[in-house]
């Protein structure tokens, strides 16, 4: 059981809790493309913000759930290497665009560098899956 002061939490709902806000985290995202579809240029931080509490703040309870139910660490393997190493390729792209576009003040637009993104979690993600799926 987790523990939050008087509360007492069950680790399934926990981890259930984490996914559904890793989910709304991506899903937050569907409103700023739709608008960039349509022509308006909705502003970038407005929605950061949701996404990061989202996608971070789920994977940590995810992660506090596990620990919490002394579910065994995964085995290391060849996919979960390619498949954290894409995600963290994908998440790094934003790295050069903020030093681009905060520090150098050069006009970029986050549309090209988030195909980018997109295609390394995503990419990472499915190879994970792959990995999982062909263990069992």
């Amino acid at each position: 059981m987790l523990k939050a002061g008087n509360l007492t939490l069950n680790p399934a709902a926990v981890y259930r809790l984490g996914t559904t806000m890793v989910w709304l985290g991506v899903l937050v995202w569907v409103p700023f493309i739709f608008l960039r579809v349509i022509g308006e240029k909705p502003p970038f931080w407005w929605f950061l913000p949701f996404h990061l509490l989202g996608v971070v703040g789920g994977a940590h309870l995810r992660r506090l759930a596990c620990k919490s139910m002394d579910a065994p660490p995964a085995k290391k393997s060849p996919y979960r290497l390619v498949g954290h190493g894409m995600i963290l390729a994908g998440v790094l792209v934003w790295v050069p665009y903020f030093c681009l576009k905060y520090a150098a003040q050069q006009p970029l637009e986050v549309m090209n560098f988030l195909p980018f993104h997109l295609g390394g979690v995503l990419g990472g993600l499915a190879v994970l899956e792959f990995g999982f799926l062909r263990k069992h």
